[in-house]
């Protein structure tokens, strides 16, 4: 009797790539490319803080740079107001997302479809466009509507100063607002709509049943919104920079940033132990967050029953709420957009009258469009943030499959590898990039190169949870058709996994694209003046009072950035997309 004739080699290597064997080269360098970008930096930030030494010079180790930075009595007031600023823009920011993401998802006020388009327009807009929209309206000396109150109320000093404590947590709140919403409003779509109906029918009124009902349900999803708020406000660099460190108001970023880069000599080693500090409390804050949206699985409502009922009516409430909402979209976008509009036609920026129309001018825009720095600045955000992009979604891609498509051993490892810098705070990498690439072999440090690695490192678990839900539904049957076929697993993702998730990949590219392009608290340490970058360039032009100029590069960047999210959707569009293998 003939012995069985041996398997073919193309049939059991796809078996031994469905069963996740294989490519094991490519996921060990894959490995040690990912824990490199993560630990690397960190790696160097920590040893500088234990040192006496700088970027460019030995040290012996030491326990006296902890010792100076916390020994520093104005340490305690820049502890307070970090908490303070933390606690207050993420308070106001979930108290505006939680109201926004009710009416968009529970009730039937007039226009919450614009609402909701409204709101990812907030979210897309530069926060330093805010803030210079904001002191163009409420600086103490020069802001327009300070100017209009004191001649309305005849009042001797303005009456508002958006260079305090306030203004911070106001403009911050105003624009952390959308990413409240986006934690929130999955909880409002998904919660069983009949218990609320059920309180309706009992004889509770809306008020009633949203204090009594819906926001029980909705705690887990809040908190979790809280958590990732106040981590963001403890991390954020823009806004305390801009309106805080004028009058002498520090948070721990902009007291990182000063030590390294406002002193002579640079203080390295304040700055690297307040960064381990930093680092250390935002950790902790991503684990709890971690662990509240784990929580907040245990209070689904949503069932098979067919939970859903009619969108709330309010009665004649409901044109009151939709004047609110309103009224929040003015601040956030109608009026700071007009501000702008109005300040890149100026000559120069102070007192508004009667005669300040007559003096409008078109030189902003040229001044803008032939200035070298800006040119130079615009040019390198473009290459910068394009390049960075597409390296992010890359390695999005590829961690994303090997950990959720294999069942490779390590891929835990992987996972947990890519999503750790999302607890680095953007001054704290910065700072550990800077230390660590300066005594690179290579010549890295003062280039556009090191951008690169910081915008691949900061925004990989973004690109990563971006791609996991189109990579976890994505169907393996045409890949394991590709594998017994013959086809490696390169071919297969190159010729299978990448077409069908083209879409997705686009929608990742572009908005990794937008964060890199406004990108400061990383860009204003590594750029360098030889390099410079939009943002830096932006916020130069901020420090030296330059706001007609810089109101018309803010427009124009909003106005690039936006052709280009337009052009990707045109792509998207037409879903047009061939699959094969050769």
């Amino acid at each position: 009797m003939a012995a069985p004739a041996p398997p073919a080699p193309a049939r059991d290597a796809g078996l031994r790539l469905r069963r996740g064997e294989g490519g094991t080269l490519p996921f060990a360098l894959l490995l040690l490319l990912v824990g490199f970008l993560a630990l690397y930096p960190i790696g160097w930030l920590v040893a500088g803080s234990f040192s006496t030494g700088s970027p460019l010079e030995a040290g012996r180790l030491t326990l006296a740079n902890y010792a100076t930075a916390y020994g520093d009595p104005e340490m305690v007031k820049t502890l307070r107001s970090t908490i303070v600023f933390a606690l207050g823009q993420m308070a106001v920011a979930v108290a505006l997302g939680t109201a926004l993401a009710w009416v968009v998802a529970r009730t039937a006020v007039p226009g919450r479809r614009i609402f909701e388009f409204l709101i990812t327009i907030v979210f897309l807009m530069p926060l330093i466009l805010g803030v210079i929209a904001w002191t163009m309206l409420l600086s103490p000396g020069k802001g327009i509507l300070n100017q209009a109150l004191m001649a309305l109320f005849g009042l001797e000093r303005p009456p508002i100063n958006i260079y305090s404590m306030g203004g911070m947590i106001f403009v911050q709140g105003l624009y952390v607002t959308p990413l409240a919403f986006l934690v929130i409003v999955p909880g409002f779509r998904a919660m069983n709509a009949t218990l609320e109906e059920a309180a309706r029918i009992a004889g509770a009124g809306a008020w009633g049943t949203f204090r009594r009902i819906t926001l029980p349900m909705m705690a887990p999803s809040i908190l979790s919104a809280a958590l990732l708020l106040t981590i963001i406000g403890i991390e954020s660099f823009d806004v305390p920079q801009l309106l805080g460190q004028p009058v002498g108001i520090f948070t721990y970023p902009t007291l990182i940033y000063g030590a390294v880069a406002s002193r002579y000599p640079p203080d390295y080693g304040t700055g690297t132990a307040l960064a381990v500090s930093l680092l250390g409390v935002t950790m902790i804050g991503v684990l709890l967050y971690r662990r509240a949206t784990r929580m907040a699985e245990r209070f689904a409502t949503l069932s098979g029953k067919g939970g859903s009922v009619a969108p709330i009516d309010l009665g004649r409430w409901r044109w009151v709420v939709s004047g609110a909402c309103w009224a929040f979209f003015a601040l956030a976008v109608f009026l700071p957009l007009a501000v702008l509009l109005l300040g890149s036609f100026l000559r120069f920026f102070g007192r508004f009258d009667a005669e300040t129309f007559t003096r409008l001018t078109f030189d902003n825009y040229a001044r803008a469009l032939s200035h070298p720095r800006v040119v130079e600045g615009a040019i390198n955000s473009l290459l910068v943030s394009s390049a960075a992009a597409l390296i992010c979604v890359a390695l999005a891609l590829a961690v994303g499959y090997f950990a959720m498509r294999t069942a490779r051993r390590g891929r835990g490892l992987l996972e947990t590898l890519a999503m750790l810098p999302i607890s680095f705070p953007a001054t704290v990498l910065g700072l550990g990039l800077l230390w660590g690439y300066v005594v690179f072999p290579l010549p890295i440090y003062g280039t556009v190169a090191i951008l690169l690695i910081a915008f691949a490192t900061r925004y990989l678990p973004i690109g990563l949870r971006t791609l996991a839900g189109p990579l976890l539904q994505l169907s393996r049957e045409l890949e394991e058709a590709a594998w017994i076929s013959g086809a490696g697993r390169m071919r297969a993702v190159v010729a299978i996994v990448v077409p069908l998730l083209r879409p997705a990949l686009l929608s990742a590219w572009v908005l990794l694209f937008m964060m890199f392009m406004r990108e400061l608290g990383m860009s204003i340490l590594l750029a360098g003046l030889n390099n410079p970058v939009l943002s830096v360039v932006m916020y130069d032009y901020y420090e030296s009072g330059e706001l007609p100029l810089l109101s018309a590069l803010c427009l124009m960047l909003m106005l690039g950035v936006g052709l280009v999210a337009l052009a990707v959707q045109a792509i998207l569009s037409r879903r047009r997309f061939t699959i094969g293998v050769g």
